[in-house]
């Protein structure tokens, strides 16, 4: 996967912080062990290859075809051009305010857009926007909510192939980041 990056709207590029530019450097040892378990679980579980997302890591607020985003937004998943954004204060946000404090909390989040990108993949996403379409607001709120439920399982599925990576309290971590 690549990693790109994006500054807000109108602004020149500046030089990373030291914080931002740590951020990146996690974020994409991260993506690369996705696209290892992913890149091998595709052919053998779905007989496919697997194409793996780009990560966009922005500061302050981007745009997306999925429509515009804030570090309030949240990471999230662009099933149109196939990209997870990252604002790069997340993993301070997410430690300070949210309480989910160390590495594999914030690996655990990166996963889980991954996940939807692996949704994308197998055409879950799509099937499930169709489903929206028809659907009254509480099935298709229902119907989201499968979605994401869905995203963290295939989450596990990432940290049980990484499992030698993990330490003592990272499970933990990584449920305090999922709530």
């Amino acid at each position: 996967g690549q990693l790109d990056g994006a500054t807000q709207q109108g602004a020149a590029p500046r030089e990373l912080t030291a914080e931002e530019q740590q951020a990146g450097e996690f974020a994409t040892r991260v993506l690369a062990t996705t696209e290892e378990v992913w890149g091998k679980r595709f052919p053998t579980d779905f007989g496919k290859t697997y194409r793996p997302p780009t990560l966009v890591l922005y500061s302050g607020v981007t745009q997306s075809p999925c429509g515009g985003a804030s570090g309030a937004t949240g990471p999230f998943y662009c099933p149109a051009d196939k990209k997870a954004y990252l604002d790069t204060d997340f993993f301070a946000t997410m430690a300070k305010k949210l309480g989910a404090k160390g590495d594999f909390a914030a690996a655990y989040v990166i996963a889980h857009e991954v996940a939807h990108h692996v949704q994308n993949e197998l055409g879950i996403i799509p099937q499930v926007n169709k489903a929206r379409q028809g659907a009254s607001e509480v099935q298709a709120n229902a119907l989201t909510v499968r979605l994401e439920l869905q995203a963290d399982c295939l989450s596990g599925v990432w940290a049980s192939d990484v499992g030698g990576l993990l330490e003592p309290g990272d499970i933990e971590e990584a449920l305090n980041a999922a709530r």
